[in-house]
């Protein structure tokens, strides 16, 4: 069983947010990272902060729903590096917020194409070299939106949830290959969180007040080093599974 450090990850959306703080911090434990992104600036900003530190990466713009660009992806990592042993499908484009009855069919399709079926791309993509190896592993995302509901997020919640699906199906069909795949649904300070704490900062301070440890979570600090023990052999018996990461906001029952 290869340890950490011998392995080769393929991270979604890895430009910003939570996706970069996992890309950082997987090549900061010796993973070898293929960042991916729909824009190529961002990730090869996340690939020089990798070089920087002594690690290895490369960039490929990806758009997760482009089934042939993902099987590209998934092969030049294995060509350049020699396997391809964890995709993180971190990546997921938001759909603009409405009513259930207002929900458009185009946003729908939106946040499914870029969401379920982008993970289902790259799990697809990356299982024949997993399964050769007899390891593997699949760490999804989704969301406590989706899983408690949230109002006004039919499109994002509801793809996220098919996520959850995805993610238990593969674990049942593919845990006799020792591949193991789990979903993670992080509480964590984003882009798009601190741009909506700049407009609205009383109401931001009030969500953060909300949390158990009034605080939101540090992508590197907080949500990566959960990918990264999913990621490596301590896991190997770990499948199945959705973890909340939000500092106890979100707890199911």
């Amino acid at each position: 069983m290869k340890q950490l450090n011998e392995k080769v990850a393929i991270v979604t959306g890895a430009g910003q947010g939570i996706g970069k703080g996992i890309a950082l911090v997987l090549a900061r434990r010796g993973v070898k990272v293929v960042c991916t992104g729909r824009r190529l600036e961002p990730i090869e900003q996340t690939v020089a902060e990798i070089k920087a530190e002594g690690g290895e990466a490369m960039a490929m713009t990806c758009d997760s729903a482009d089934r042939a660009r993902v099987d590209e992806v998934v092969a030049k990592a294995v060509e350049v590096y020699g396997s391809i042993d964890v995709v993180v499908n971190n990546g997921q484009a938001i759909a603009p917020s409405a009513k259930v009855e207002d929900t458009t069919y185009e946003n729908m399709l939106f946040a499914w194409q870029s969401g379920v079926v982008g993970s289902l791309n790259y799990m697809q993509a990356a299982f024949p070299y997993m399964k050769e190896q007899n390891e593997g592993r699949i760490i999804n995302f989704a969301s406590a939106t989706g899983m408690f509901g949230i109002a006004g997020q039919l499109a994002y919640a509801s793809n996220k949830e098919a996520i959850r699906g995805l993610t238990k199906v593969a674990a049942k069909e593919w845990g006799q290959y020792g591949i193991c795949v789990n979903v993670v649904l992080p509480g964590a300070e984003s882009p798009a969180a601190k741009a909506w704490a700049q407009k609205f900062p009383e109401e931001y301070n009030k969500q953060v007040m909300l949390n158990p440890m009034h605080r939101f979570g540090d992508p590197e600090k907080d949500i990566a080093p959960v990918i990264a023990f999913l990621a490596g052999p301590d896991s190997c018996y770990f499948s199945g599974q959705s973890l909340l990461v939000d500092g106890a906001n979100s707890i199911a029952p």
